[in-house]
């Protein structure tokens, strides 16, 4: 069992207990203010991922190919697959302000079952979308210089790039109604 007290044992009661999405939506903002601060300030983005490496890893990766998706690479061989270790502003704000999310995250998968490991990694990846969804419309990518159109997406190693859109459509249309 966890070590933290009182962990909770699903993914909406930990998201509230550890206010993720708002944590998640203010680190990622933040980020993108220092990257369009940052040596890359001039360099015109094409793609931003939340890169789910492996659950619970999360990357922020960035491609600067315009042309990446009418050549068909899809997702993209992000430019800047860990821009968090690109900018090192970046990496130290989310090593900081996501450490106790990130320790509790970790206890509460050790204690998982394989069913509720599942439903946990459904969860973060559907409050990484809405977290997406936040930024965009909030017009947080316009802290940095971006191509028309700039591409959004949630996505783990070898996930279905396709069906990662659809659910980001699906919660885009869903924060939307």
């Amino acid at each position: 069992m966890p070590q933290t007290p009182d962990l909770p044992l699903d993914w909406h009661a930990f998201e509230a207990a550890y206010d993720v999405e708002a944590s998640w939506f203010r680190l990622a903002n933040a980020s993108l203010a220092l990257l369009g601060a940052s040596p890359f300030k001039d360099q015109a983005f094409s793609a931003f991922a939340f890169n789910a490496v492996s659950f619970p890893s999360l990357s922020l990766s960035f491609d600067t190919d315009p042309d990446s998706r009418a050549r068909g690479d899809y997702p993209p061989d992000w430019s800047n697959e860990c821009m968090e270790a690109d900018v090192p502003e970046i990496g130290q704000l989310w090593e900081e302000g996501h450490a106790r999310i990130a320790g509790a995250l970790s206890e509460l998968i050790d204690a998982a079952d394989d069913e509720l490991l599942d439903t946990l990694e459904e969860g973060y990846l559907h409050s990484l979308r809405k977290t997406m969804v936040r930024l965009e419309t909030h017009h947080a990518f316009d802290q940095i210089k971006t191509c028309a159109p700039f591409w959004t997406v949630v996505t783990q190693v070898d996930a279905d790039t396709e069906e990662e859109e659809r659910l980001l459509e699906q919660v885009r249309q869903g924060l939307l109604a």
